[in-house]
């Protein structure tokens, strides 16, 4: 399998594992934030999570358009990761910070507007929009949403020893893409 296919997968399984907690995973929105916990730390969750889906974002708002079916679907499966995330952060994690972030009206809205992000990815990723404006400015706003994110919350250590390594052919300028 495809390392791409493995991290993505990989992330599926993590944030279907995260849900499981849930009495009803369709209803993650509407139930309370006590009512399940993530089984690793907010932080682990948004590097393992975001990081990787902003990839595909970030690559097409840089002119690096799929060229397959298949890579049409890392960039539907990276949208869905983006929707995901924004809902699976609002569940207290492992963290130190994690029940005083999900407690927070900043964090929950902040939250809500990376869900939106992801949504408006998952609509140009299904029409494959190859418009790298439109992806570009996406990726703006997801930036400027990581930014706020981090000033309020997190400004002294942004990722609390989780990193994001970037991959070989993201260091090389090399397409994200097979």
């Amino acid at each position: 399998m495809p390392k791409t296919l493995q991290a993505i997968s990989f992330a599926a399984v993590a944030l279907l594992a995260a849900l499981s907690g849930c009495k009803e995973a369709a209803k993650v929105d509407q139930a309370p934030a006590s009512s399940a916990t993530l089984p690793i730390s907010i932080n682990a969750a948004m590097v393992s999570v975001v990081d990787h889906s902003a990839d595909y974002i970030f690559a097409l708002g840089n002119g690096d358009m799929p060229k397959t079916d298949h890579d049409w679907d890392l960039v539907r499966s990276a949208s869905y990761e983006t929707i995901l995330a924004g809902k699976l952060i609002q569940m207290e994690g492992t963290g130190p910070n994690d029940a005083k972030w999900v407690a927070d009206a900043g964090w929950k809205s902040m939250s809500d507007d990376l869900t939106a992000i992801g949504q408006e990815s998952l609509v140009l990723a299904e029409a494959r929009d190859g418009d790298e404006a439109k992806w570009r400015a996406l990726g703006d706003r997801l930036v400027q949403n990581c930014l706020a994110c981090h000033e309020a919350f997190k400004p002294e250590i942004p990722s609390e020893g989780v990193l994001h390594e970037a991959t070989t052919r993201e260091s090389r300028g090399e397409s994200i893409f097979d």
